[in-house]
């Protein structure tokens, strides 16, 4: 996983740059502490399909749930920042894995109703195997997402590319690594 860090911290650099760029022109720190900031929460059921780096394990589609909300720490002087918690399940192959996710995206707006987003995000796996070793461990993501919100209505598609620790897992594994492809479908509160 660590060989793996550099070219993700490096993308992601390359690709907050021009947000960061214009830092202390604009940007609101604690903007959840201002009058009139509103959370915009949303809550959305995922289906998704995952594609393990796991020796026999298959790709096959699982199910999850997702909360988001804007960014109450800060906002940059442009587009959006919303924070994302993301539950998934999978269970394949005698491999059962559960994720948590909080994978916080940079938005623009592509129209009044539609955005797209990319960032990082970490988080924490629980893996359980049939035959061999259980371990759970911390994750690193970097993913992209469409959202279109029309008053209460939240539809959405995203991709993320998940790193794990290499811990042992089931007979002769190290970590999990996988590939998170998803549709969501919610409700703008």
């Amino acid at each position: 996983m660590k060989k793996q860090l550099l070219p993700l911290g490096l993308l992601v650099a390359m690709a907050s740059a021009p947000v960061f760029a214009e830092q202390g022109k604009g940007w609101t720190l604690g903007p959840a502490f201002e009058d009139g900031w509103d959370p915009e929460f949303t809550v959305a059921a995922t289906a998704n399909h995952m594609d393990t780096d796991i020796t026999g394990v298959d790709s096959d589609t699982s199910a999850g749930l997702q909360i988001s909300l804007n960014c109450p720490w800060f906002q940059p002087p442009s587009g959006l920042i919303r924070q994302q918690f993301n539950i998934n399940k999978f269970d394949k192959d005698g491999i059962e894995l559960t994720t948590f996710e909080l994978n916080p995206r940079y938005y623009v707006n592509m129209s009044p109703a539609l955005m797209v987003g990319f960032g990082p995000g970490f988080g924490y796996m629980w893996a359980d195997a049939d035959a061999g070793e259980d371990n759970n461990m911390w994750t690193l993501q970097l993913g992209g997402d469409v959202e279109y919100r029309q008053g209460a209505l939240f539809l959405g598609a995203g991709a993320r590319y998940q790193f794990t620790q290499d811990e042992e897992l089931g007979i002769d594994n190290k970590g999990a690594d996988n590939w998170l492809v998803q549709l969501k479908v919610g409700v703008n509160f």
